[in-house]
């Protein structure tokens, strides 16, 4: 499934759509988890945003390392 960076009031989401987070990034943890939250999400919730602006925002300046980037890892 491909997902898409989110950004709403701060905080970092991911998700097959803008209404629809599926993951939430968790900074303490440095990694996706599930979001809990309902959804799907009015239509003016939410800003898609491209892979450098998640990563700036994750606090990570480079491309990953494979396995170990948190942005290709899915939250279980």
């Amino acid at each position: 499934m491909n997902m898409i960076y989110i950004e709403n009031e701060g905080a970092l989401y991911r998700g097959p759509a803008r209404g629809v987070p599926r993951e939430i990034w968790n900074a303490k943890e440095k990694k996706f988890v599930p979001y809990k939250g309902a959804v799907p999400k009015p239509i003016e919730w939410g800003y898609e945003i491209d892979e450098a602006e998640a990563r700036e925002m994750m606090g990570i300046e480079e491309e990953g390392n494979g396995k170990n980037d948190p942005v290709l890892q899915v939250a279980h």
